[in-house]
């Protein structure tokens, strides 16, 4: 009897040993197996090269801000753009930067065509303000409309000497012929000097409105997202503006008012768009050596805006203090596979970096899966 007990007692402690085994065991390839899915970030070659060739076009910028054309295509509007040849990744110090440029990417996304203003070896600026001399013009966004492409560009001047010695003035608003690419108008936009808000950062076509983004450095020096609606008029220019004055919309610029739910320091270039039931909203934390990366969703263009989301933080300052990163940009035409396109900029604090290294002034693109952006009711 006390054999067979022993017997009993030995079989059930394997039995309940091997249940322990099994269990722990699945729980492993369980956890393993949620860690294959868990979304990542990765970066996206294409886009990468696209804005890092070595000649025949732009071979350096910054700005990297896109308007889809209708036929599939998309102009980037590319800030301070260097031409020239880049050899053994460096770039001849006698290259002159010019204000801004368009970077076409092709409609079968093979390849792009630069435009910009002179000839490549004497190029100057493709938008160049002609009735203000001395004035120079970096990108906003934009949208199109009956063959028309429509823009905003900050018109900046120089106030002086150095890497920051330049002031904003004004917003201008242009109209383009597509696909040729010729100015019909150009305005000025006053509500910019009005309320001081540099318009035209982000700008959301919704049918009835066009919702157009700006930033405002308020008097704590922080630094806020604003937004008016436009209605276009019979004759395609812009009619009727109204501001968001944080509760509803107001015809007066003066009542304009920060968008509400933002908790991060917005950058001067962000971007708003349209996912599903979604408005997004993505920007890089303003400020020299910041890298983190946000999104916000809301269920109005307006705001206010939550599910505030770091999906990236650049890494490019953390290996060298003089390399920063800033205005990261989303591009909501290529979202495939259920992961949006952004990039953001880089740039060094000393010049000459950007000649030793001509990857010192090139935007980088990523692919962000959807699921780190949206509510979690919407993930997959």
């Amino acid at each position: 009897m006390g054999t067979k007990t022993n017997d009993s007692r030995m079989k059930l402690i394997l039995i309940v040993c091997a249940a322990v085994i099994l269990l722990f065991s699945s729980g492993c390839r369980h956890n393993r197996r949620e860690e294959l899915i868990t979304p990542v970030v990765t970066k996206d070659e294409k886009f990468t090269g696209f804005f890092s060739r070595d000649s025949g076009g732009v071979t350096g910028a910054d700005g990297t801000i896109s308007v889809p054309m209708p036929d599939g295509s998309s102009v980037f509007m590319m800030g301070d753009s260097f031409l020239g040849q880049v050899v053994d990744g460096k770039r001849d110090s006698s290259v002159r930067m010019i204000n801004n440029t368009f970077v076409v990417v092709n409609p079968k996304q093979t390849g792009t065509v630069s435009l910009f203003g002179g000839t490549y070896d004497n190029p100057s600026a493709l938008v160049v303000p002609e009735k203000n001399p001395g004035h120079f013009y970096w990108p906003g966004h934009g949208f199109v409309r009956d063959s028309i492409f429509h823009f905003f560009m900050s018109r900046f001047r120089f106030n002086g000497t150095g890497m920051w010695a330049f002031e904003f003035v004004n917003t201008d608003y242009f109209r383009y012929s597509w696909p040729d690419f010729k100015m019909l108008s150009v305005s000025s936009f006053d509500y910019s000097v009005q309320n001081h808000v540099h318009w035209g950062h982000a700008v959301l076509d919704e049918g009835d409105f066009i919702y157009v983004y700006g930033a405002k450095t308020d008097t704590s020096n922080r630094s806020n997202a604003h937004v008016c609606r436009m209605i276009m008029g019979s004759d395609g220019m812009p009619g009727k503006v109204d501001f968001f004055d944080g509760v509803g919309w107001s015809p007066d610029p003066l009542a304009s008012r920060p968008m509400l739910g933002i908790t991060s320091q917005i950058s001067e270039q962000f971007s708003v768009f349209r996912y599903g039931e979604y408005y997004i909203l993505l920007s890089q934390e303003k400020g020299i050596g910041t890298g983190e990366i946000y999104t916000y969703t809301s269920s109005a263009p307006s705001g206010p805006w939550n599910n505030k989301q770091m999906i990236y933080k650049t890494t490019e300052t953390e290996k060298d203090r003089d390399i920063i990163t800033y205005n990261a940009m989303a591009h909501p035409q290529y979202i495939e596979n259920d992961e949006l396109l952004i990039c953001y900029n880089v740039n060094s604090l000393q010049i000459r970096k950007v000649f030793e290294n001509a990857g010192n002034y090139r935007p980088v693109f990523l692919r962000v899966p959807l699921a780190l952006i949206l509510p979690v009711k919407n993930n997959k």
